[in-house]
This record gives structure tokens, sequence and C-alpha cells, in this order.
């Protein structure tokens, strides 16, 4: 071959590997589908977090088909059935019941269906990934905070559901945190208790009936959820007490938003819920594309009784009448006056 056409065949061969390079990849994940399943639409922010999740699927070309359970776990063991028939390529879940979403994650991988556990790590079960909050900081800026109101006084402590592994987690976090001040004589822990299903009923419920039974004065209720935190405030406004009490809350739910604004709830956490879900989607989009997890995100490791599940944590931002306006107006998470 002589030089001349040397030349050509090199710039030629170039030319493709160019041409071959400059081609958008064709990934795994292209026409795939992702059932979102969360629990019930009474937490709104998982109504949100579903409608985020599908916004960043959709950019990464994957669909996302999206549905709730009601808070039945049997109806969400029927549903999540469902969307394997219909054909998913990995299910989302916000459990109902970790325990006995067990059987929707066993049926899952009997599919060869990945499954991440949003929010809510599913106990004794073969997950891929658990999605989760840090419990232990959300427990420490809560009690903080009311610590830095009430530095002494009379404390309520209202968690989440028992059988919940963030509720069981804040309580450790919320026990070690005021156990230095208990142990100090300033903090007298009046009721603590865990709430089913995160309920604002029977939140309410126990708080009218502690404070029906005991005379003694509240200073601080330490309550781990906007909707069992508006609850309590109902409650403590049949006694005249709104906004005298400090009360926490947790997910910045708009009801719990316009009460820091008047002044009867005092914090809440806030979850930067766009950040978490679009984080769970590119974690999904990843496993269907067959990306090892920890070159492409941080990853810890949560016990749920079968293995330590890989997890992926997104931390959390105390809100109160101070920082409203820059936290969950200038983000564009609530609009001025949907809050004022």
């Amino acid at each position: 071959m002589n030089t001349k056409k040397l030349i050509t065949s090199i710039l030629s061969f170039t030319l493709l590997v160019v041409l071959f390079t400059a081609l958008p990849s064709c990934k795994k994940s292209e026409g795939k589908k992702i059932g979102f399943l969360y629990s019930s639409n009474v937490t709104i922010r998982f109504n949100k977090e579903s409608q985020f999740f599908k916004e960043r699927a959709k950019e990464l070309g994957v669909n996302v088909v999206i549905d709730h359970a009601g808070d039945n776990d049997a109806v969400q063991y029927e549903k999540a059935i469902q969307m394997m028939e219909d054909g998913i390529d990995l299910l989302t879940l916000i459990a109902v019941n970790i325990n006995t979403a067990e059987n929707i994650v066993k049926e899952a991988k009997a599919r060869d269906i990945p499954v991440i556990a949003y929010n809510r790590l599913i106990a004794n079960s073969d997950l891929d990934v658990y999605i989760s909050g840090n419990n232990d900081e959300l427990g420490k800026d809560m009690v903080g905070y009311a610590l830095k109101q009430k530095p002494s006084g009379n404390y309520v402590i209202l968690n989440g559901d028992r059988f919940d592994k963030n509720a069981v987690e804040l309580m450790e976090s919320i026990d070690e945190t005021l156990q230095p001040h208990i142990d100090a004589g300033k903090i007298n822990i009046l009721y603590k208790t865990f709430i089913e299903s995160w309920n604002p009923v029977n939140a309410a419920h126990e708080l009218e009936q502690l404070m029906k039974a005991n005379p003694e004065p509240i200073d601080a209720i330490v309550s781990c959820f906007d909707g069992m935190s508006v609850g309590c405030i109902e409650v403590l406004e049949k006694y005249d007490l709104a906004g005298k009490v400090i009360i926490t809350g947790q997910d910045a739910q708009l009801e719990s938003c316009r009460r820091i604004v008047e002044g009867t709830q005092h914090m809440t956490m806030y979850h930067p819920l766009k950040q978490i879900a679009y984080k769970a989607a590119d974690v999904a989009v990843d496993i269907l594309n067959g990306e090892k997890l920890d070159k492409t995100h941080e990853i810890t490791y949560s016990n749920n009784g079968f293995k330590d599940v890989p997890t992926v944590q997104i931390s959390s931002i105390p809100v109160t009448k101070e920082n409203i306006d820059k936290v969950l107006i200038e983000s564009g998470f609530y609009k001025r006056e949907e809050i004022y």
C-alpha cells in the first residue's frame, strides 16, 4: 500500500471512531419501567416525591408508574404484584408495614426485579438499596431546638410508629441527646410514646389523655411528624396553650409551615424532597444500567436483619420562623402566598 492510500485509510478509520464516539450511548435503562408504590397520600411529602422521582427518571429515559396503598399493607401487596405483572423492571417502595413488606420483596426478587426501599427500611429482606434521611441528625436537631427554647422543664416525646425503623432510630437519637439534661435534673420526661402509623388523631388523643390525667405543665413537645404536631396544637388550643408550649415537627407540611409563621408550631425538619427523589431516581437508573453504586454514590450500610443494605442518606434542614422564607420560599418549595 502506498503512502497516500495509507494516510487515506487512517483518516477514514479516525473519522469512523469520532462519529461512533459522538453517537449517544445506548443505555440499558432506555425503554425500561419503574414502579413507585408508596404507603398513603395522607403523608403529603410522598405525593410530591413520587412526582419528582418520575420527573427525573423521565429525563433519564425511563418511564415511571405511580400508585399508593391507602395505608393498607394487603392492598400494597396486591398493587405491587400487579405492577410486576404489568412489566416493571424495578420497584421503588415506601412500605406501609416494614415487616409484611418482606413478602413484596420476595416476590420481586423471584422475578429478578430489584427493589429500592424509600424512606422506610424493610425488615428481613433482600433489598438492593435503601434511600434514607439521617435520623441521628434529625433527633439531635429537633431536641437541640427544644432545649435552646426550654433548657429546663417538662418534656413530652411523641414519636412515630414503633415498627418503623425511622422512628426507632429517631427515639435513640432523642434519648441520647436528652439524657445529659435529664441526668443534670434540668429536663423531666412527663410522657414518651410511639404513635401507631404516625397518625395525627392518635397523637392528639395521647396528648389529651395525658393533660387530663396529669396536672403538671408541659414545656415542650418533641413531635416527630408535622401531622401529629398539628393534631397536638389543636389540643393545646383547647387549654389556651397554643404557642406557649414549644412544639417541633418533621416534613415541612404546609399546615405546619403556616403554624410556624403564626407561632403555634416552632420548628419543622425540611427534607429537600426534590433532591431526595432525584437522587433515588439516579440510583434506580444506575441499577438498571448495571452501574456499581459505590462508584457513583456515597454509600453507607443499614442492617435490616437479613443483610447490610447499601444506603444513600440525604440530610435535612431545620426550619423556623427566622429562616422559613429562605429555606422554603426562596427555594421554590412553597409560594409565599401559600404560607402567609
